[in-house]
């Protein structure tokens, strides 16, 4: 039952919208319109969108780190609905534009993106930092851009795991 519960909470439109074989600009989306200060927490994903319905509500397709301090875990695939007005209080950074193979890369390398469940120091910026120097490693991202979202956001880098946290 419990798995139930995560799928729909993930992923609550099912398979109703669906990732496709066309080329999709990929977005970075960052919480808030401002830089984060020290010891903020800013969350940070990957988005692109899969649908819009006849209302002109978005489905977009998230990478992300999910959760919080002590219980993070990525899930994919994670489909949102959301008004296209909805996203005004966000800051989005545009990577570029991406093929359907490149996009199953990407979620490769997230897949692949090593963190401490557990973390109560390495969040999502620090996970979403290290997918995203994977993605300049696979050539699917520029440096100059990576350097733009860095400065911006910013993402934090990789500090050791407080002691007694095991992955």
């Amino acid at each position: 039952m419990a798995a139930a519960a995560r799928r729909l909470f993930i992923n609550p439109h099912g398979n109703q919208y669906p990732d496709d074989g066309s080329t999709k600009e990929i977005v970075l989306q960052a919480d808030g319109l401002v830089t984060a200060g020290p010891g903020a927490d800013r969350h940070v994903l990957l988005r692109w969108t899969n649908g819009i319905d006849e209302s002109g509500r978005h489905y977009t397709q998230i990478i992300q780190l999910t959760g919080g301090p002590g219980n993070y875990n990525f899930y994919t695939p994670q489909v949102e609905g959301n008004l296209a007005q909805s996203v005004t209080s966000d800051t989005f950074y545009k990577l570029g534009q991406y093929t359907r193979a490149q996009r199953d890369q990407i979620i490769t390398l997230a897949k692949a993106v090593n963190f401490d469940k557990r973390s109560r120091v390495n969040g999502c910026r620090v996970w979403t930092r290290d997918l995203l120097v994977a993605m300049i490693g696979a050539k699917l991202l520029s440096e100059d851009k990576f350097n733009e979202i860095d400065v911006d956001v910013p993402l934090k880098k990789r500090v050791p795991e407080a002691s007694g946290t095991t992955a």
